[in-house]
């Protein structure tokens, strides 16, 4: 007569493992507890700086033939446009300007044909705002090639000066509203976000990862035990000389 060979559950529903599954259980639980626990210390959020806002003062003298609309920008929920302008700055280097907001186009198409016939390019401008870095460039939708999509230096530089190399501050200046000098009548100040630094604990990270692994191995202990009973009763019962 043959031996039919135990399967492993036959063999896992024995009280013994039972028993034993419920307190790989709660060990794999505890491990976890803790792996959560070291997750939440992994990444935190830098608000000790109050996230500070460096107000930058500048003297230019505006490029009135560089003058420019982006569009899509927000002003708390409601959209809107943003005039910007090319400047030159004391270090000769251009320096891109974002002056104001509007949620109506035609404001700010007005204001930008008002400062091109301004001839602020002969006197120097004091302004005062906020750095802010260059966007990624997007596809012009807009019919009218001084509508952008985008607030993208690489884009702007090759507007400011199609034919040859110019040398560009790397970040936008913009008008936030603090002082009189950083505010451009009639538009409405840029709104500056800042989101705190969110940093990683690279040792917590790691740990969080060993407690994982820690509740994954008491649970593999458990059933790499009931395997070796199911192998061990299946070479008893084929009369095989167990060691």
């Amino acid at each position: 007569m043959l031996n039919k060979t135990p399967s492993f559950l036959s063999v896992a529903r024995q009280p013994k493992w039972i028993g034993a599954l419920f307190l790989s259980l709660a060990v794999a639980a505890v491990f976890a507890a803790l792996g959560q626990w070291q997750l939440d210390r992994t990444f935190t959020k830098d608000s000790s700086e109050k996230i500070a806002i460096n107000i930058e003062s500048v003297k230019v003298k505006l490029d009135t033939k560089n003058v420019f609309i982006i569009a899509n920008r927000l002003n708390g929920d409601e959209q809107g446009f943003w005039l910007i302008a090319n400047s030159l700055n004391a270090k000769g280097k251009n320096q891109t300007i974002a002056l104001g907001w509007s949620a109506d186009l035609a404001e700010v198409k007005g204001e930008r044909t008002a400062l091109m016939q301004s001839g602020l390019e002969k006197v120097d401008t004091s302004l005062e705002g906020v750095f802010i870095p260059t966007e990624a460039p997007l596809p012009q939708v807009n019919q009218e090639k001084f509508v952008l999509e985008s607030l993208s230096l690489a884009q702007l530089v090759n507007l400011y000066s199609p034919e040859k190399p110019i040398s560009v501050e790397p970040q936008i200046l913009a008008l936030n509203g603090h002082s009189q000098a950083s505010a451009w009548p009639p538009l409405k100040p840029i709104n500056v976000f800042y989101e705190p630094i969110q940093r990683i604990n690279w040792l917590s990270a790691f740990y969080f990862l060993e407690w994982v692994l820690f509740a994954g191995f008491a649970v593999f202990l458990w059933w790499r035990l009931v395997r070796d009973e199911q192998i061990l009763r299946a070479s008893v019962g084929s009369g095989e000389k167990v060691n």
